[in-house]
């Protein structure tokens, strides 16, 4: 019979990790992580199934490469579809394309609103790995919530070996809300048979999203059941739930997601210092009026750059909020934006060494608006002084995830402005 293409892939990416002396059991998970990626080819190619939206750790691994290893994927959505249709068409695809036979198997779990796919390749005995079972088991959970389509969503594109696709996910802000909800609510879990009092990978992606300085989406947490009127009230709320954590089942769950161990006891070594130091590195600002609004061009590449000055109510602070845009979205008719975004009484603020064009001051406007709106939600209460978009870009050409975000006019226009950081 001839040999799966995924196993002869598979052969060779063990070959190279026990080359690297990487243990067996990180190796079964470079496994599960290399299947992530033909189930998402599957999906993402698939118009029945496109419009799922990838978050969790997994989604991090893939797009942001986050240093831990990730065994399953998690999908958002808020239209119905078929169970077993599913099931029947990933079956049906590993077999087609790849001559891999594959079990599914399908937790409907009535009262919650995920499902749980299990998926079951019968492989591991082609590996020559020290493991006392024979199939590679991939989850898959797919949550429906039905006010998803309110928040915006990003469209990254990937390419893994010969594997090409667009995943669909949320902005880093709406990320973080979903880590922090998920940080709040599960209290009990089983991990090596005993109970945990929270998922250790949980605590992990939460610090990774802290070191990245990202700013929560409130609402997300809000239509979720979590009302915070602000960061202070949500951020006191995580100091007390994370730092009081018995973190004795910690290596359990997340020791196995590390190529090197000593990767992880680094971590796990002031995993809680780091936490509180990352948290309180957030300082309160209460923002006062707008001071000035300073409109730049980077003449090696034409980009805008567009900084909207706050002082606050202490008096000695400045709050900076800087938005890069592309000079697309200001040299072609059909990218520009529409008419009607402009604020005149901000205009006296600008400060500019180049002509201003009444585009120029459309997009003035508009991301006064958004920073304005993004204020008042929270209060005018704000846990940084210095905000820095990436780069807004028209076109999607070798789009760096980490650095830039891909809009079109409609998605510009709707955005929220953290969602934008």
């Amino acid at each position: 019979m001839k040999e799966s293409i995924i196993i002869k892939k598979l052969k060779h990416k063990v070959e190279e990790l026990k080359a690297k002396r990487v243990i067996d059991s990180a190796i079964i998970n470079v496994l599960k992580e290399e299947l992530q990626y033909y189930v998402l080819n599957f999906i993402y190619n698939n118009p029945k199934y496109s419009h799922f939206t990838m978050y969790g750790g997994s989604l991090l691994r893939i797009v942001y490469e986050l240093p831990r290893m990730s065994e399953g994927i998690d999908f958002q959505t808020d239209t119905e579809f078929e169970l077993n249709e599913l099931k029947n068409d990933l079956v049906a695809y590993f077999k087609s394309q790849y001559l891999t036979d594959i079990e599914v198997s399908i937790n409907e779990r009535p009262k919650l609103d995920t499902k749980l796919f299990k998926l079951s390749f019968n492989m591991l005995t082609n590996f020559n790995l020290a493991v006392n079972w024979t199939k590679l088991k991939l989850r898959i959970d797919i949550n429906y919530f039905e006010e998803s389509s309110r928040f915006d969503t990003e469209i990254i594109p990937k390419v893994h070996d010969d594997l090409a696709f667009s995943i669909k996910t949320y902005p880093l802000s709406t990320l973080m809300a979903s880590k922090i909800l998920a940080v709040l609510e599960r209290t009990s879990r089983g991990i090596a048979g005993k109970t945990a009092d929270c998922k250790p990978r949980d605590i992990y992606d939460l610090i990774w999203y802290l070191k990245q300085k990202t700013y929560p989406d409130l609402e997300y947490l809000q239509i979720k059941g979590k009302e915070y009127k602000n960061l202070i009230e949500l951020f006191n709320d995580l100091k007390f739930r994370v730092a009081n954590l018995d973190d004795k089942l910690f290596e359990d769950d997340l020791g196995q997601f590390f190529f090197d161990h000593t990767d992880y006891d680094f971590w796990f070594s002031n995993w809680r210092q780091t936490f509180l130091n990352l948290i309180n590195n957030y300082k309160i600002f209460e923002i006062d009026k707008l001071e000035a609004v300073d409109f730049r061009i980077d003449f090696s590449t034409e980009n805008r750059y567009l900084r909207y000055i706050f002082s606050s109510k202490s008096a000695k602070d400045r709050i900076i909020f800087i938005v890069s845009i592309s000079d697309y979205w200001f040299g072609f008719s059909d990218i520009k934006i529409d008419s009607g975004h402009r604020v005149s009484k901000i205009e006296d603020k600008i400060e500019s060494q180049e002509k201003l064009s009444e585009l120029d001051f459309e997009y003035i406007g508009l991301f006064y608006k958004k920073i304005e709106d993004f204020i008042k939600r929270n209060n005018g209460v704000i846990y940084l002084n210095d905000f820095k978009t990436r780069l807004i870009r028209a076109t999607a050409d070798n789009l760096n995830p980490k650095e830039q975000i891909f809009l079109d006019k409609k998605l510009l226009e709707k955005i929220q402005f953290e969602e934008l950081l």
